[in-house]
């Protein structure tokens, strides 16, 4: 399943996007996320927009 999630302010980053695309994975079989750095907020949803149309879905992370 192709999904995506937003990270802000990680480090000296401003705004981070996770995503993986459904098949990349790493040699114990747990899912390898690309990441994409952005200072520009615009920049970044243009991105998402991109992600959504190719079928990314938004992955939420819950702290219980």
């Amino acid at each position: 399943m192709k999904t995506y999630n937003i990270m802000y302010n990680v480090g000296k980053v401003k705004y981070l996007v996770n995503y993986h695309d459904g098949v990349k994975t790493h040699n114990d079989g747990s899912p390898f996320d690309d990441i994409k750095i952005f200072k520009n907020k615009v920049k970044m949803n243009n991105f998402i927009k991109e992600l959504v149309k190719q079928g990314y879905k938004e992955r939420r992370f819950t702290l219980e």
